[in-house]
């Protein structure tokens, strides 16, 4: 019997998927150069959980080398240790007051020290290798919406209304940055020590500052380009706009890899490089974001970079939810995108804090050896083990701290639709999935004409052969292949499917 290969090619619902190499779903799964790889699912690193919401996550580096991981929820600051979590809320001036759903913590790192800032907090800061809590910011400065180190420099973005720049009765906007005097994170009067700030004259809100030596001013509807100029002690920074418009719709919906910016926007995913903008979602995924995300929920779309060839844009897909349950999953090396379904309170780039290998201790991480009624232990060579390996991490929905390397969640792949047997019905008996799994279902789409709506099959399971026995007949066909949540797999291609003529409609 004639065989018909069907790949699941790279990801594009918002084009045509007729006859070609597209796939239409890819959930759960990373893309590949000619196939899909799993996802694994979120692992708890202990039992020990938040007591409240988690709405902010940052991993800061020691003198040593090793790094400690910290939490902020509505009212306090939290640091991870091996006894779980450790209140680091200031000792003075009482809990925070940080709104859910307006408002995230923004982290960053100067030296030993880490701030932390929310637009109706004082800034706050802790030296990571002495201090047991947080402190108010030295130097007076303003409330603000998002923290970044650019260079030697602190820069304060979106400040809040009510204040006034230090040092002077210039009240405070959301359209104004200011930065630190040179290494100096306590210094924040304009004038001194090449410390100021700047007003945007246009373009919106500053939703933030991303970038490394060269930063970007993120705002709503225009990005520019922050460059710092050696030996000028009058302009400090050079600030041009590259992009006008069109910005960041999520105040945390952006960041960088390498000097590269990422941002979401109104029609979906950009990539901005120097002056260059590239809009990567264009003709692949936008079109598929903005009717698959909760339009309430967008301004706290969550841009997470890897240490891996992915960056990661979480997302809520409804106003019911929560917690981000979806992803959108972007290979900037391949560039070509997938999805994920997986629900966490927030997200990061972590970096993991050593544990030893025995059992005597009181380690959280003890009874992932000992079994002890834990769900599932840690593999020996587990990141868990290993102090300072990078991982993508998060606060799963209990508020217990994840890293992304659990049992592989279900992964769906779907076909492109294809005439099999073109101008005739075809006939198709059994599917063959090009995947190295014993376990899985097809399922099958089938319809006369395009307008038809297509009627969808039971999911047929695999059966000894390593086939799905589908025994149907139509013009067009599409299927998808289901992979339990759980097994062990490495990739996917597509399905060889047994197909012959079957006469005219």
């Amino acid at each position: 019997m004639p065989k018909a290969t069907l790949q699941f090619g790279e990801w594009r619902p918002d084009v045509a998927l007729l006859d070609n190499q597209y796939a239409s779903i890819a959930d759960n799964v990373f893309p590949g150069l000619n196939c899909y790889k799993p996802v694994p699912g979120l692992q708890p690193i202990s039992n020990d959980m938040l007591p409240e919401r988690c709405i902010g996550l940052f991993s800061a580096r020691r003198l040593d080398g090793t790094w400690t991981t910290y939490a902020g929820t509505p009212h306090k600051l939290w640091k991870w240790t091996t006894a779980g979590w450790v209140n680091v809320t200031r000792t003075t001036g009482g809990d925070y007051n940080v709104p859910t759903e307006e408002e995230m913590w923004s982290f960053a790192q100067f030296g030993v020290h880490l701030i932390a800032v929310a637009v109706s907090e004082v800034p706050q800061w802790i030296n990571v290798e002495t201090e047991v809590n947080f402190s108010p910011l030295p130097g007076n400065p303003p409330k603000a919406h998002n923290v970044h180190v650019i260079g030697d420099f602190v820069f304060l973005s979106a400040l809040a209304l009510g204040g006034t720049i230090p040092g002077s009765s210039i009240p405070t906007n959301l359209r104004q940055i200011l930065w630190s005097g040179i290494n100096d994170p306590t210094n924040y009067t304009p004038g001194t020590g090449l410390s100021d700030y700047q007003e945007m004259p246009d373009g919106g809100i500053v939703k933030g500052i991303a970038g490394n030596e060269v930063g970007y001013i993120v705002q709503d509807r225009s990005i520019r380009l922050l460059q710092f100029l050696p030996g000028d002690i009058n302009t400090i920074f050079s600030i041009n706009r590259v992009v006008k418009d069109r910005g960041c719709m999520s105040e945390f919906g952006f960041g960088t890899v390498a000097d590269d910016l990422y941002f979401m926007s109104e029609d979906g995913p950009y990539k901005l490089s120097g002056n260059q903008l590239d809009p990567i979602g264009q003709e692949k995924i936008s079109e598929w974001f903005v009717a698959n995300s909760s339009v309430e929920a967008r301004l706290f779309i969550q841009f997470v970079p890897t240490n891996r060839p992915y960056i990661v844009f979480a997302f809520q897909s409804n106003g019911s939810t929560q917690f981000y349950d979806r992803a959108l999953i972007y290979n900037w090396l391949l560039q070509r995108w997938s999805t994920a379904t997986v629900a966490a309170q927030a997200w990061a780039q972590l970096s993991s804090s050593p544990l030893d290998l025995d059992t005597t201790g009181d380690e959280p991480g003890d009874e992932w050896l000992e079994w002890a009624g834990s769900p599932q232990p840690h593999s020996l060579d587990s990141l868990i083990y290993y102090g300072g390996r990078p991982f993508l991490g998060a606060i799963d929905e209990l508020g217990r701290l994840c890293s992304l390397t659990g049992p592989n969640l279900l992964a769906k792949m779907q076909t492109s639709e294809a005439h099999l047997v073109p101008g005739m019905r075809a006939y198709v008996s059994e599917v063959y999935p090009l995947c190295d799994t014993d376990l899985g279902t097809i399922s099958v789409e089938t319809r006369e004409r395009l307008g038809d709506a297509p009627a969808t099959s039971l999911d047929y399971p695999l059966e000894i052969t390593g086939s799905a026995s589908v025994l149907t007949s139509a013009r067009l066909h599409r299927f998808k292949l289901t992979i339990p949540a759980g097994e062990d797999w490495t990739r996917a291609e597509g399905v060889l499917a047994e197909a012959q003529p079957d006469g005219h409609a």
